[in-house]
């Protein structure tokens, strides 16, 4: 039974199992097929981490970014609950990885041919390399190419009917997408169409776009389709932002996988989450690279010599959000760390991290790698008086006597100054004018952040 797919492109296709596309784009749920013994269906909610089995691969030694997304992604299962020694990791170099095998066409292909599913288990296959057009995953270690018919008959072998969701990060991937690899019970992720290459290969670049993205995204995601949406919306930020032709991320969800998680998922909340490191702040130690970090080395030298209250929120790649007392005093711990988050997803859609509150540090991962924040940024919903962004909690009071107003009204926010504007009129149009003149008056880099009690993030005049 194929899966629905769907691909991302700024619109949706739910293709029909006799079209060309959905030949393509089924493909990344490839792995599964026909279990030796037949499993229960899979159930929506998170996967069990103590009868997951992953298979990490990082298909080629420069950059150093596919290294690090399974030295990532390896920390984060490790993290929830998934027995070390049902997590195995296959790199293009011993030296990055010494504790993985050496990641050649044979040696991925057999891993996953042999894999054990526990009963009741479920399958995590992550690949990140190079990819050529027509021309499968790189591996250099063994200097050719992993196929999509290939990695189907592995996954068939090894994965059986389990749940089974497979990430490809390369450039092409959507090559993948083509029958026999889509099945019900399988969801594939991929950084891009068939016919489009991905980004962030550079030789100093901490993670791929998509990987960087995606991982970013994990972290209380409801179900695997939240995951992938973060993902798409983030990787589409970076690309704007050099100016390159969007890669189209493509996903399938198998019609069985509805509603699955991914391991160790939990419902949404408002904390900020920060477990402090050893030491204090030190701009030369902050986890990048050294002409990032030489470049960056006045903004990093203002926010150490900063008064406290403060927060510095961050991209793997050195997009640096501080946010530091402010004249009044006013700004509290909890303040500043909320804005430089929301801040940091405001500017990047996501994959932000919460470096450092004051002079302490976070603490790293195993790996050496800072961990990504659960995203904060509220998008959608209901407007609600705690969740509201980019403000003090002194202001909270504003947003309860805008939500006592009678509609039409609207709400403007100012994402970098704490400025509110609430708006009236006899429509909603007249609302959100006056609401932008209002927050305006004091900043120009207000939106409307909700109209009448829905929030509408983005909506701009």
């Amino acid at each position: 039974m194929r899966g629905r797919t769907t691909t991302r492109t700024g619109w949706i296709r739910l293709l029909s199992g006799r079209s060309f596309w959905a030949g393509m784009l089924l493909a990344w749920l490839a792995g599964c097929a026909t279990a030796p013994a037949p499993q229960p269906q899979p159930q929506a909610g998170p996967m069990d981490p103590r009868r997951l089995v992953a298979v990490l691969v990082a298909g080629d030694q420069a950059p150093a970014a596919f290294d690090n997304a399974t030295a990532y992604m390896a920390d984060s299962l490790t993290a929830v609950g998934v027995p070390p020694a049902q997590i195995h990791r296959l790199n293009a170099s011993k030296r990055r990885a010494p504790t993985a095998e050496v990641a050649t066409k044979s040696a991925v292909l057999d891993r996953i041919h042999t894999l054990s599913v526990p009963s009741g288990g479920s399958c995590l296959i992550y690949l990140t390399s190079h990819g050529a057009y027509e021309h499968g995953l790189y591996l250099a270690a063994s200097d050719n190419s992993l196929m999509p018919a290939e990695l189907d008959k592995a996954l068939t072998a090894g994965c059986g009917e389990a749940p089974t969701v497979v990430v490809i990060s390369a450039c092409f991937a959507g090559q993948f997408a083509q029958p026999p690899m889509a099945r019900a019970h399988r969801i594939i992720l991929t950084a891009s169409d068939a016919n489009r290459t991905s980004f962030g290969c550079g030789a100093s670049i901490r993670y791929t776009y998509f990987d960087e993205c995606f991982l970013g995204a994990l972290d209380e995601a409801a179900d695997w389709h939240v995951a992938f949406d973060r993902a798409v919306v983030c990787v589409a930020q970076r690309e704007r932002q050099i100016g390159a032709l969007p890669s189209q991320p493509t996903a399938s969800f198998g019609d069985a996988m509805a509603g699955v998680a991914p391991p160790g998922a939990e419902p949404t909340s408002t904390a900020i989450e920060f477990a402090a490191g050893a030491g204090l702040f030190d701009p030369a130690l902050i986890p990048l690279p050294a002409p990032e970090r030489l470049r960056l080395h006045d903004e990093l030298a203002h926010y150490a010599a900063a008064a406290a209250p403060k927060a510095l929120a961050m991209t793997a790649q050195g997009l640096l959000v501080p946010v530091t007392s402010d004249r009044d005093g006013r700004r509290t711990d909890g303040d500043v760390a909320r804005l430089a988050l929301q801040r940091c997803e405001w500017l990047t859609d996501g994959a932000c991290i919460l470096y450092a509150r004051n002079a302490q540090p976070v603490a790293l991962l195993p790996s050496g790698l800072a961990p990504f924040h659960p995203p904060r940024l509220v998008r959608t919903g209901r407007l609600m008086v705690d969740t509201v962004p980019f403000i003090r909690d002194d202001q909270r009071p504003q947003i309860e006597r805008y939500l006592a107003a009678e509609a039409p009204k609207a709400l403007a926010l100012s994402p970098g100054h704490e400025e509110i504007g609430v708006g009236h009129g006899a429509t909603l149009e007249d609302a959100r004018r006056d609401a932008l003149s209002q927050c305006r008056a004091g900043r120009l880099d207000c939106i409307v952040y909700a109209e009448d009690d829905r929030i509408v993030l983005g909506w701009t005049d």
